[in-house]
């Protein structure tokens, strides 16, 4: 076939073969341009249209990888006693624990408030999850007085 191909070319005028050659380059760029250069636009056209989108999920992934950061340096600076942090933080509330109401034990802080309001509870255990300090199980019982609870608390960071 290539031989025929070949024989056919010698035969041909000049005329013709620059024909040949024209309508090569023709078809060649015709196809270039319809797989080509028409994706690359429509890619284009696609990436300038999701852009701002991209950015914005960008921005958001910077913003939760500072707060990421935050948040592990601040559970690195808490580490170390519960104990007078939670002491600090019922001196702050205006609280005593029970006699004996406060004990730690394998990392974790057992706190019994004999009476407290349970509307001063809930502060108290909102500073607390501020400082690194959570509420790991919580007993409440109401006790005769209106508004008043004894809390028993169980606390870890």
């Amino acid at each position: 076939m290539l031989a025929g191909v070949a024989a056919r070319w010698a035969q041909a005028s000049r005329r013709e073969r620059r024909l040949v050659v024209f309508a090569a380059v023709v078809v060649g760029g015709a196809a270039g341009y319809a797989w080509l250069w028409q994706p690359m636009l429509a890619d284009t056209a696609r990436l300038a249209r999701d852009l701002p989108r991209e950015r914005a999920v960008l921005h958001a992934a910077q913003a939760q990888s500072a707060d990421l950061a935050a948040l592990a340096q601040a559970a690195a600076a808490s580490r170390g006693a519960l104990v007078p942090v939670v002491e600090q933080t019922l001196a702050e509330h205006g609280l005593r624990p029970a006699a004996g109401g406060l004990e730690e034990a394998e990392g974790r802080v057992r706190l019994a408030l004999a009476a407290v309001r349970f509307d001063a509870l809930v502060p108290l255990v909102a500073t607390l999850g501020r400082r690194g300090v959570r509420v790991v199980e919580a007993t409440l019982t109401q006790r005769v007085e209106p508004g008043q609870v004894r809390a028993e608390l169980l606390l870890t960071r």
